[in-house]
């Protein structure tokens, strides 16, 4: 492997976050280059599930089809080799062209995939090689290898609560039960939560607060798509007199709810933000995958307060995004 080669394949890299989770997921973002030498031939990405792949964008780039059997095909993921999706597989299309050199990311997590993409290309009489150093690729599939393995989405908590001191731990509010919205985050928090709803494909509140607080959970304060919206309500309480095709139940069991909303649905990651009592249960019931806090520091307390939910005892790490906004982020 030359450092030609992975200069090719960074630019992959930076094809492959184009890719907008709203538009790409349960499937994973992918970039992909074909070039000779220094030569650009052809490159695209995955812009939306059930559409073209990375591999397949690029082939069709290429206008000097002579040159594929000099060319090296640059892909951030494993080509796919199995035929149970939306898509034809890539791996005889690569070989199809005429390719006889692909330059890989990393593998993919998939198990119906797993090696196999590789093993057939080797198979055909592609030399393929596989980067070093895969964690930069890796890093693309973190929604999806939750997903595929788990089958449920990758999901994200995320809630802003006030704070003295801006300490793990420390009990705060996270808004009002009767005066509706009450804004916690400055702008820097804005900024921060906004970024993480670019990054989910799904975005999640419960019912009461949808009601309460009318949020726009939109992306306004960061470039990318807005989230589709799910609101979570208790069959219990009754249902809601709204006919929305984006309300949805919170059935027991709950990971298999989650199950049928990654299957039937299309959710590949869901960004949860509240209220504090639907917080509360994925924290109880452990299906999360990260717990993004914005902590304000204030002395303020919202007209009938209602208290932040409890954080689990996990791996946090702390980000001071201004003098009052802290953001601490956990994994389990």
């Amino acid at each position: 492997m030359t450092a030609q080669d992975l200069l090719w394949l960074f630019r992959a890299l930076e094809l492959a976050r184009r890719g907008s989770p709203v538009q790409v997921e349960p499937n994973p973002p992918v970039g992909a280059v074909i070039a000779v030498g220094e030569q650009l031939l052809g490159e695209g990405y995955h812009r939306a599930f059930g559409g073209p792949h990375a591999e397949i964008e690029a082939l069709r780039q290429v206008r000097e089809t002579k040159l594929l059997e000099k060319a090296t095909l640059y892909v951030t993921l494993e080509p796919c080799c199995h035929t149970d999706k939306k898509t034809p597989p890539c791996v005889p299309e690569i070989v199809g062209a005429g390719i006889r050199r692909v330059v890989v990311g990393c593998e993919d997590p998939n198990p119906a995939v797993s090696g196999r993409g590789i093993e057939a290309l080797r198979a055909a009489g592609v030399e393929v090689l596989i980067v070093p150093d895969s964690r930069p690729f890796q890093a693309l599939l973190k929604h999806f290898r939750v997903s595929i393995t788990k089958q449920r989405p990758y999901i994200t908590l995320k809630w802003a609560q006030t704070s003295r001191s801006g300490a793990l731990y420390e009990s705060g509010y996270i808004g009002s039960r009767t005066q509706g919205r009450w804004p916690i985050s400055g702008f820097w928090g804005k900024v921060w939560g906004h970024r993480l709803r670019a990054a989910h494909s799904h975005i999640a509140v419960g019912y009461r607060t949808w009601i309460l607080d009318q949020p726009l959970l939109t992306t306004r304060y960061f470039p990318g798509e807005n989230p589709k919206v799910l609101i979570f309500y208790e069959p219990q309480h009754g249902m809601p007199k709204e006919k929305d095709e984006r309300f949805f139940p919170l059935t027991t069991p709950f990971e298999e709810m989650l199950r049928r909303l990654y299957l039937e649905h299309g959710v590949g990651s869901l960004l949860v933000e509240g209220g504090a009592a639907l917080l509360q249960r994925f924290i109880a019931s452990g299906l999360y995958d990260e717990i993004h806090v914005l902590m304000r520091i204030t002395r303020e307390v919202p007209p009938a307060p209602v208290l932040a939910p409890v954080m689990p005892v996990i791996r946090w790490r702390r980000r001071r995004l201004s003098p009052d906004e802290i953001v601490w982020v956990g994994h389990p």
